[in-house]
């Protein structure tokens, strides 16, 4: 007995089949895809913004967290001159995340040691931009 070797008609339609069902799963993922890698995104802008902003913080040195202080090196921005301090206006904050605030809180934990918290909260559409919120909190010590 002798075979064709040809593929059949119900052959040919399953791998059809099977080809266009893996291609409709793989583009319903690709938008949730594109949203998680502009969420990671944001985290990682936050994260090296808050990180600048505390090595500026650790640049001033302990006896200078002060408004005066600050807001003459740029690190903060005018308004407001008490606690918790901004810094939406001298790193641009609104042209990198809608919505967004960043604040400043110096605190004394003790004679020789001061806690300063630096926070940023952003928001946004969540099929954009997506919302978020980072807080670091660091120690300044008296050398």
């Amino acid at each position: 007995m002798k075979l064709n070797s040809g593929f059949l008609l119900v052959e040919a339609l399953v791998a059809i089949f099977i080809v266009a069902a893996t291609a409709a799963v793989l583009l319903a993922l690709l938008p949730s895809a594109a949203q998680t890698g502009k969420m990671v995104g944001n985290h990682q802008q936050a994260s090296s913004l808050i990180q600048h902003k505390v090595d500026q913080m650790r640049g001033v040195g302990y006896g200078r967290l002060t408004y005066t202080e600050l807001s003459d090196a740029s690190i903060i921005d005018l308004a407001p001159t008490t606690q918790p301090f901004r810094f939406n206006t001298v790193d641009g904050l609104n042209s990198i995340f809608p919505g967004a605030t960043g604040t400043i809180t110096v605190a004394d934990e003790s004679a020789t040691l001061r806690r300063v918290t630096v926070n940023l909260v952003w928001t946004g559409s969540a099929r954009r931009q997506g919302n978020g919120n980072m807080t670091i909190t660091v120690f300044v010590a008296k050398i």
